[in-house]
């Protein structure tokens, strides 16, 4: 499995006292590496899951995109969205014990607004819905994805219903050149963004009613 394509149904663990709960936790490696810090834990955790059974994952958003290079030659080209970045998704145990020590793992990131603990601010996890709709976006979209700050402008929520990323909501953001946007919301990170027709977004609001 790809590290930049990873299916959003594997990213459903099991919780309680013999199987604690994993979560989305943000690894810093060195820039350009995040390809292949992604498939190093990959391979590893698929060598955990065979001799130990434990599902842990490694998720590297990447797009492939046309890159017109100055000599007018055309070539296609992986573009890593979030560099330094790889995603893991594991127990805070495995990430203490196991990952953390990894040569390649710099640190993981740390969320700047929780309580500090013993001096220190908590290690940032993302929730397993904001992954999934941001790995959807990432591997379904045709438009580049690109993740930052919340637009100022944030419309009303939106389903998207038709084409590739059909099913996924999010909210509205429409640019002054009028290019429409689908915005999801990603803890910690923002938002990731990707333009699309108007045409194919339906109002939630409306279609509750």
């Amino acid at each position: 499995m790809d590290t930049s394509a990873a299916q959003v149904g594997d990213a459903v663990g099991l919780s309680g006292p013999n199987h604690p709960a994993r979560h989305w936790y943000i690894a810093i490696v060195n820039n350009n590496t995040e390809k292949v810090c992604g498939e190093r834990l990959r391979k590893l955790f698929d060598e955990y899951a065979r001799k130990e059974g434990r599902r842990l994952q490694a998720y590297v958003p990447i797009q492939r995109e046309m890159r017109v290079w100055r000599n007018g030659r055309r070539s296609e080209i992986d573009r890593v969205i979030l560099p330094t970045y790889v995603f893991v998704y594991c127990t805070e145990l495995e990430r203490r014990k196991e990952i953390a020590y990894i040569p390649y793992i710099k640190r993981f990131f740390i969320n700047p607004a929780g309580a500090p603990v013993n001096g220190h601010r908590p290690i940032a996890t993302i929730p397993d819905d904001q992954m999934a709709c941001l790995m959807r976006m990432v591997n379904d979209a045709d438009s580049p994805v690109t993740i930052g700050l919340p637009p100022l402008r944030l419309g009303e929520r939106v389903r998207v219903n038709g084409g590739k990323l059909i099913g996924l909501e999010g909210n509205v953001f429409r640019e002054e050149d009028g290019n429409t946007n689908l915005v999801i919301t990603i803890d910690i990170l923002g938002c990731a963004m990707v333009k699309i027709a108007r045409d194919l977004l339906d109002p939630i609001k409306c279609m509750n009613q």
